[in-house]
C-alpha cells in the first residue's frame, strides 16, 4: 500500500463547516419564511374587498400603501439574507485589518508563527526553495522530501486560516443580518395587519332593536306620513284616524308594517318611520 504522506485534516475543520451550514442554514429559513409575506399578501388580496373600493376610497389607498411596506420589508429582509449567502470567499490579497486581527487574537491557529503575515513569509520561502531543489539536478531525495513536507504543512495552515477568516466574516454577517431580519420582520408584521385591516372593513349593517313575531298595530299618520303614503295606500285609506296594521320588524330608524285589508285600505307592505306616523296598541 503506498505510504499517504498528505496532512491530516485539521481537527477543526468539521466544526467550521458545520458551524458555516448551521449559520447558512437560519438565513435559508429567513428567506423561505420572508418569501411566505408575498403569497400571504396575495392570498389576502383574493379574499378582500379591494375590488368594491372607488379609487378615491381612503382605504383602498390605505391597504396599498401596507402592501408596499410589508413587501418592501420583505425585500430588504432577503437582500439581507442574501449577502450571508455571498460571504465567504476569502484570498489572502483581499484580508483586512479585521481578518488580521480576528486570527493574532487567537494566536493557537497561528501554531507558534508570529503573525499572518510571517506565515505567508515563510510559506512563500519554502514555495521559492522547493523550486530551487525540483529544478537543480542532483538535489538529495532526504531534501526534497523535507521541502515536500514543509509545503504540505503550510498549506494546510494557509488553508486553516482562511477558513477560519470565512468562517469569521460569516458570523459578523449573520449578526448584522440578525439586527436587520428582525427589524425587517416588525415592519413586515405591520404592514401585513395594516393590510388586512384596510382591505376588510366591517360591515355596517343596521342594528336591529327588535324582531319578535308579527304584531297587531294601529298606525296613526302625520301629514307628512299622509302625503307620502296617499299613492301606496290610497287617499280614502291614508284619510282614516288609524290605520290598522301587522308590526313585521322594526330597526333603529324604520318600521316594517304590513296594512290589512279593508274596504278602504288594499294589503301593503310598507316601511315608516316617526316622520310618517305614529304606532300604538291595537285595539281589543
Amino acid at each position: 500500500m503506498a505510504d499517504d504522506k498528505s496532512p491530516k485534516p485539521d481537527k477543526y475543520e468539521i466544526q467550521l463547516t458545520q458551524a458555516v451550514d448551521y449559520l447558512r442554514g437560519n438565513v435559508k429559513w429567513s428567506l423561505v419564511a420572508f418569501g411566505a409575506i408575498g403569497t400571504t399578501l396575495l392570498a389576502g388580496s383574493q379574499l378582500s374587498n379591494l375590488g368594491r373600493f372607488q379609487i378615491d376610497e381612503p382605504r383602498l389607498w390605505a391597504a396599498v400603501l401596507f402592501a408596499v411596506l410589508a413587501l418592501g420589508a420583505a425585500s430588504y429582509a432577503v437582500r439581507t439574507a442574501q449577502a450571508v449567502a455571498y460571504t465567504g470567499h476569502v484570498e489572502y490579497s483581499q484580508l483586512t485589518q479585521s481578518d488580521y486581527d480576528f486570527i493574532e487574537n487567537n494566536r493557537p491557529i497561528l501554531e507558534g508563527f508570529d503573525s499572518v503575515a510571517a506565515l505567508r513569509e515563510t510559506y512563500q520561502r519554502i514555495i521559492a526553495q522547493r523550486y530551487r531543489a525540483l529544478m537543480t539536478p542532483g538535489t538529495p531525495a532526504t531534501v526534497l522530501e523535507s521541502n515536500e513536507h514543509w509545503y504540505a504543512y503550510l498549506d494546510s495552515m494557509n488553508d486553516k486560516i482562511l477558513a477560519y477568516i470565512r468562517y469569521n466574516r460569516i458570523r459578523l454577517q449573520v449578526d448584522r443580518s440578525r439586527t436587520e431580519l428582525t427589524a425587517a420582520s416588525i415592519v413586515a408584521a405591520i404592514g401585513l395587519v395594516g393590510f388586512a385591516w384596510a382591505a376588510n372593513p366591517a360591515k355596517d349593517n343596521p342594528t336591529i332593536l327588535l324582531k319578535s313575531p308579527a304584531s297587531e298595530a294601529a298606525l296613526t299618520l302625520t301629514e307628512a306620513g299622509r302625503t307620502t303614503l296617499a299613492p301606496v295606500l290610497g287617499k280614502a285609506c291614508t284619510a282614516q284616524s288609524h290605520i290598522e296594521v301587522i308590526v313585521l320588524n322594526v330597526t333603529a330608524t324604520s318600521t316594517e308594517v304590513l296594512s290589512l285589508k279593508t274596504k278602504d285600505c288594499p294589503l301593503v307592505r310598507f316601511t315608516m318611520n316617526d316622520a310618517l306616523g305614529k304606532l300604538a296598541a291595537a285595539s281589543p
